[in-house]
Protein backbone atom coordinates (compact mmCIF):
# COMPACT_ATOMS: atom_id res chain seq x y z
CA UNK A 1 0.00 0.00 0.00
CA UNK A 2 2.54 2.66 1.36
CA UNK A 3 4.45 1.92 -2.43
CA UNK A 4 1.32 2.38 -4.16
CA UNK A 5 0.64 5.73 -2.39
CA UNK A 6 4.73 6.88 -3.31
CA UNK A 7 3.72 6.13 -6.76
CA UNK A 8 0.89 7.86 -6.90
CA UNK A 9 2.39 11.21 -4.76
CA UNK A 10 5.22 10.80 -7.19
CA UNK A 11 2.97 11.22 -10.68
CA UNK A 12 0.64 14.11 -8.90
CA UNK A 13 4.41 15.96 -8.23
CA UNK A 14 5.63 15.25 -11.41
CA UNK A 15 2.22 16.37 -12.84
CA UNK A 16 2.06 19.51 -10.84
CA UNK A 17 5.48 20.68 -11.74
CA UNK A 18 5.43 20.10 -15.19
CA UNK A 19 2.26 21.97 -15.15
CA UNK A 20 3.68 25.05 -12.95
CA UNK A 21 5.98 25.26 -16.04
CA UNK A 22 3.67 24.96 -18.79
CA UNK A 23 1.16 27.40 -17.73
CA UNK A 24 0.08 30.18 -19.43
CA UNK A 25 -1.72 31.71 -16.36
CA UNK A 26 0.88 33.14 -13.12
CA UNK A 27 -2.21 32.51 -11.46
CA UNK A 28 -2.60 28.97 -13.03
CA UNK A 29 1.26 28.24 -12.38
CA UNK A 30 0.90 29.50 -8.29
CA UNK A 31 -2.21 26.96 -7.87
CA UNK A 32 -0.45 24.06 -9.32
CA UNK A 33 2.28 25.11 -7.25
CA UNK A 34 0.02 24.33 -4.30
CA UNK A 35 -0.98 21.08 -5.58
CA UNK A 36 2.86 19.87 -5.83
CA UNK A 37 3.84 21.24 -2.76
CA UNK A 38 0.54 19.22 -1.11
CA UNK A 39 1.67 15.99 -2.85
CA UNK A 40 5.32 16.83 -1.36
CA UNK A 41 3.91 16.80 2.01
CA UNK A 42 2.39 13.13 1.34
CA UNK A 43 6.28 12.31 0.55
CA UNK A 44 7.15 13.27 3.84
CA UNK A 45 3.97 11.71 5.74
CA UNK A 46 5.50 8.28 3.61
CA UNK A 47 8.57 8.82 5.66
CA UNK A 48 6.99 8.87 8.49
CA UNK A 49 7.65 13.11 9.47
CA UNK A 50 4.66 13.99 10.18
CA UNK A 51 6.06 17.22 11.14
CA UNK A 52 7.84 18.38 8.61
CA UNK A 53 4.78 17.29 6.54
CA UNK A 54 2.39 19.70 9.05
CA UNK A 55 4.26 22.74 8.30
CA UNK A 56 4.84 21.93 4.77
CA UNK A 57 1.47 22.52 3.97
CA UNK A 58 1.15 25.22 6.76
CA UNK A 59 3.87 27.20 5.66
CA UNK A 60 4.70 26.64 1.96
CA UNK A 61 1.90 25.78 0.48
CA UNK A 62 -0.76 27.83 2.48
CA UNK A 63 1.24 30.75 3.90
CA UNK A 64 3.72 31.10 1.13
CA UNK A 65 1.32 30.42 -1.65
CA UNK A 66 -1.34 32.36 -0.39
CA UNK A 67 1.12 34.90 -0.46
CA UNK A 68 2.26 34.52 -4.18
CA UNK A 69 -1.44 34.19 -5.35
CA UNK A 70 -1.81 37.52 -3.48
CA UNK A 71 1.18 39.17 -5.04
CA UNK A 72 -0.07 38.34 -8.67
CA UNK A 73 -3.25 39.55 -7.80
CA UNK A 74 -2.16 42.51 -7.02
CA UNK A 75 0.25 43.16 -9.95
CA UNK A 76 -2.51 41.94 -11.85
CA UNK A 77 -0.60 39.73 -14.62
CA UNK A 78 -2.00 39.63 -17.53
CA UNK A 79 -1.72 36.89 -19.86
CA UNK A 80 1.14 38.04 -22.95
CA UNK A 81 1.77 40.94 -20.21
CA UNK A 82 5.94 39.81 -21.05
CA UNK A 83 7.45 41.85 -23.98
CA UNK A 84 9.11 38.58 -25.22
CA UNK A 85 8.13 34.69 -25.81
CA UNK A 86 7.45 32.54 -22.77
CA UNK A 87 9.81 29.94 -24.44
CA UNK A 88 12.67 32.89 -24.30
CA UNK A 89 12.27 32.93 -20.78
CA UNK A 90 15.79 33.64 -19.01
CA UNK A 91 14.06 31.48 -15.88
CA UNK A 92 12.81 28.97 -18.04
CA UNK A 93 16.38 28.40 -19.71
CA UNK A 94 18.22 28.11 -16.64
CA UNK A 95 15.28 25.88 -14.55
CA UNK A 96 15.55 23.22 -18.16
CA UNK A 97 19.76 23.05 -17.77
CA UNK A 98 19.78 22.69 -14.24
CA UNK A 99 17.08 20.04 -14.51
CA UNK A 100 19.47 18.21 -17.58
CA UNK A 101 22.25 17.98 -15.29
CA UNK A 102 20.23 17.11 -12.45
CA UNK A 103 19.03 14.37 -14.84
CA UNK A 104 22.44 13.44 -16.21
CA UNK A 105 24.23 12.97 -13.19
CA UNK A 106 21.31 10.67 -11.40
CA UNK A 107 21.65 8.38 -14.31
CA UNK A 108 26.12 8.57 -14.58
CA UNK A 109 25.80 8.22 -10.82
CA UNK A 110 28.66 10.33 -10.62
CA UNK A 111 27.63 11.07 -6.77
CA UNK A 112 26.48 14.86 -7.68
CA UNK A 113 23.20 14.61 -6.10
CA UNK A 114 22.96 11.40 -4.07
CA UNK A 115 26.46 11.25 -3.26
CA UNK A 116 25.57 13.58 -0.01
CA UNK A 117 27.12 12.21 3.18
CA UNK A 118 23.73 13.56 5.17
CA UNK A 119 23.40 12.30 8.79
CA UNK A 120 19.96 10.93 10.32
CA UNK A 121 18.01 13.81 12.63
CA UNK A 122 16.23 13.13 15.44
CA UNK A 123 12.69 14.42 13.89
CA UNK A 124 11.34 15.44 17.24
CA UNK A 125 10.14 19.25 17.23
CA UNK A 126 12.85 20.18 19.83
CA UNK A 127 15.69 18.97 18.01
CA UNK A 128 14.10 20.74 14.62
CA UNK A 129 14.12 23.93 16.31
CA UNK A 130 17.07 23.74 18.31
CA UNK A 131 18.86 22.52 14.84
CA UNK A 132 17.06 26.06 13.18
CA UNK A 133 17.98 28.48 15.63
CA UNK A 134 21.73 27.30 16.15
CA UNK A 135 23.53 25.30 13.35
CA UNK A 136 21.13 26.69 10.70
CA UNK A 137 20.41 29.94 12.01
CA UNK A 138 21.86 32.13 9.41
CA UNK A 139 19.89 30.19 6.52
CA UNK A 140 16.54 30.32 8.42
CA UNK A 141 17.02 34.74 8.86
CA UNK A 142 18.27 34.80 4.98
CA UNK A 143 14.71 32.98 3.78
CA UNK A 144 13.00 35.26 6.08
CA UNK A 145 14.39 38.54 4.79
CA UNK A 146 14.19 36.96 1.22
CA UNK A 147 10.47 36.73 1.89
CA UNK A 148 10.59 40.31 3.39
CA UNK A 149 11.93 41.71 0.65
CA UNK A 150 9.46 40.01 -1.94
CA UNK A 151 6.73 41.42 -0.02
CA UNK A 152 7.68 44.81 0.02
CA UNK A 153 9.44 45.01 -3.83
CA UNK A 154 5.47 43.41 -4.74
CA UNK A 155 4.00 46.20 -2.80
CA UNK A 156 6.06 48.93 -4.30
CA UNK A 157 5.09 47.46 -7.82
CA UNK A 158 2.08 47.52 -6.55
CA UNK A 159 1.49 50.87 -5.37
CA UNK A 160 3.19 52.62 -8.42
CA UNK A 161 0.37 50.91 -10.77
CA UNK A 162 -2.12 52.65 -8.85
CA UNK A 163 -0.80 55.93 -8.53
Amino acid sequence: MATLLFYFAAVGMLAGAVTVIVAKSPLRSALSLIVTLAFLALLYVLLDAPFVATMQVLVYAGAIMVLFVFIIMLLNLQQGAGGRPAYLSIAKTLGTAASIYVFYAVLRGTGAVSGSTGQPVDGTVRNIGRLLLTQYLFGFEAISILLLVAVVGAVVLGLRKLT
